[in-house]
């Protein structure tokens, strides 16, 4: 990949907001806003460019948007992650992730055993995040 002014600025963004599932279109006004426009054909060469080399995960959210988040670095598959029906942030679930995991390679393991090969596991919880279940306290979304 080339260290374009672009790929810095993709990669600054991600660097800055580890925890962001961003669409194209939250990219795109993202590099603008930090002056480094570029146009949504590229937005998508690029965001799919770093999903190749492992750097951002892939995942459609349930509105069927995609989203591009940091790839975990050094666990085993996807980190599970929370999205909010109301505002569709979605949140890295770290806190639980050594369990969730343990449970994602027995349910792996019994695909294997069933002949199943090449299996990849993306867990989503949904519900309402702290800001838009409870807007009154002030909880940060």
């Amino acid at each position: 990949m080339r260290a374009t002014r672009a790929t810095r600025a993709l990669e600054r963004l991600y660097h800055e907001r580890p925890h962001a599932a961003l669409s194209e279109a939250e990219v795109e006004a993202a590099l603008a806003a930090a002056g480094a426009p570029v146009n949504r054909v590229t937005v998508y060469r690029m965001l799919d460019r770093f999903a190749a080399a492992g750097l951002l995960h892939k995942q459609v959210d349930a509105a069927r948007v995609m989203r591009y988040a940091l790839a975990p670095q050094g666990e085993e598959g996807a980190a599970p992650r929370f999205e909010c029906d109301d505002c569709h942030q979605q949140f890295r679930l770290s806190q639980s992730a050594a369990p969730v995991q343990s449970a994602l390679q027995a349910v792996l393991q019994a695909l294997a055993s069933a002949g199943h090969e090449g299996l990849a596991v993306d867990i989503a919880v949904r519900g309402r995040c702290a800001g838009c279940a409870h807007p009154s306290t002030g909880a940060a979304a």
